[in-house]
């Protein structure tokens, strides 16, 4: 049930700041917005840039609207008043259309307040950290990212950039693994890592800056197609010039099962929610176990090893140790478990119109 409620920003010198992109003014605005606030007040005492327009554009979400007033005096009685010396985040939307009057602690971790920008971007990157991030994400690709992140926004760069750099970086990948021979298969592994970690930074960005859109994100799983078949391409052909034809029938099925789990998804997520990620599998494969807890919790488990961050770190790891001979035979097994997986859950994600299935964030595209 949802609950009808005002929320009124400060103009202060603090929130007028641009930081991670948009001011702190706007990023208020757009979670006030995703909270369905009824009424959305800016208690200003002269002109403030309205840069959270660009983000309900890229969006295509409808402008909320937005009322200016001089003073906290004119607000009607029952209106949620966030603080002005720090960053709201989605939770202290949520805390406050609970209970408007609520007071935050100065240390409430609901709020964004560090001692400069760098250390607040950082914080914010942390925000948008996915709970179904995968071990080797969260512990090793994330802290690298995030730097890289708080950089290209510090420079002010945006998403597509650095996802055409992205893309770019996977095709020299695929050209280093085809070259073949043992030192050639070692750097292609390495650069494969590479390309996963500078894969998180696009939406590290559009996230913080509020930037994402539904052509991003489609540019962003095209990227990732590229990179996967480039590995799986480029490493069956150096693997079979470095260790012979005996290879081939095997690279052969990987590739072909791969394009085909590929096309699958590809379908089942346009006539499905009409938008997102791959992600939609663990999703739709958490409903399909309701009621069986422990198989559940089994199977989710599993399913991370499938998450792209490790299976690459995994690839990265066998290459570097110039075992990537064993890596064709392994591919070929986790992709008929991937598609037997995508084949189980299809019906529900066909029947996924209302996008339920997606990430929370691709909900908001």
């Amino acid at each position: 049930m949802n609950i009808a409620f005002s929320v009124a920003i400060p103009a202060s010198s603090y929130l007028r700041r641009t930081t991670g992109g948009i001011t702190g003014i706007a990023r208020a605005v757009i979670l006030a917005d995703l909270e369905q606030a009824s009424r959305i007040f800016i208690i200003a005492d002269g002109p403030i840039a309205h840069d959270w327009h660009k983000s309900f554009a890229l969006r295509a979400r409808p402008l909320p609207d937005v009322t200016m007033v001089g003073t906290a005096d004119e607000l009607p009685a029952g209106t949620a008043l966030l603080p002005g010396d720090a960053l709201p985040t989605r939770g202290a939307l949520e805390a406050l259309k609970a209970n408007p009057a609520l007071q935050f602690a100065s240390d409430d971790p609901r709020l964004i307040r560090r001692p400069n920008d760098h250390a607040t971007v950082m914080a914010l990157l942390h925000a948008t950290l996915k709970p179904t991030e995968g071990p080797v994400g969260r512990w090793i690709n994330r802290p690298i990212s995030f730097r890289m992140s708080a950089l290209a926004l510090r420079l002010g760069l945006g998403p597509d950039p650095i996802t055409w750099f992205t893309l770019a970086l996977a095709m020299v990948m695929a050209a280093v693994l085809a070259h073949g021979g043992p030192e050639w298969l070692a750097l292609g592994g390495f650069l494969f890592q590479a390309v996963s970690v500078t894969d998180c930074v696009d939406g590290d960005i559009a996230r913080v800056s509020w930037a994402m859109s539904r052509r991003g994100a489609l540019l962003d799983t095209a990227c990732d197609t590229v990179a996967n078949l480039g590995f799986v391409i480029g490493l069956m052909t150096g693997v079979i010039r470095t260790y012979g034809q005996d290879y081939a029938w095997v690279a052969l099925a990987c590739v072909v099962l791969l394009v085909c789990g590929i096309a699958a998804m590809s379908i089942l997520v346009r006539l499905g929610p009409k938008r997102g990620s791959f992600d939609v599998l663990r999703a739709a494969l958490t409903l399909r176990l309701e009621g069986r807890p422990i198989l559940q919790a089994v199977t989710l488990t599993l399913e991370r090893i499938f998450k792209r961050d490790v299976y690459v770190m995994i690839a990265c790891v066998f290459c570097l140790a110039g075992l990537s001979w064993m890596l064709p035979g392994l591919l070929l097994g986790g992709l008929l478990i991937w598609l037997g997986a995508v084949a189980w859950c299809a019906p529900l994600i066909l029947a996924d119109a209302e996008g339920q299935l997606l990430p929370p964030h691709m909900r908001q595209i």
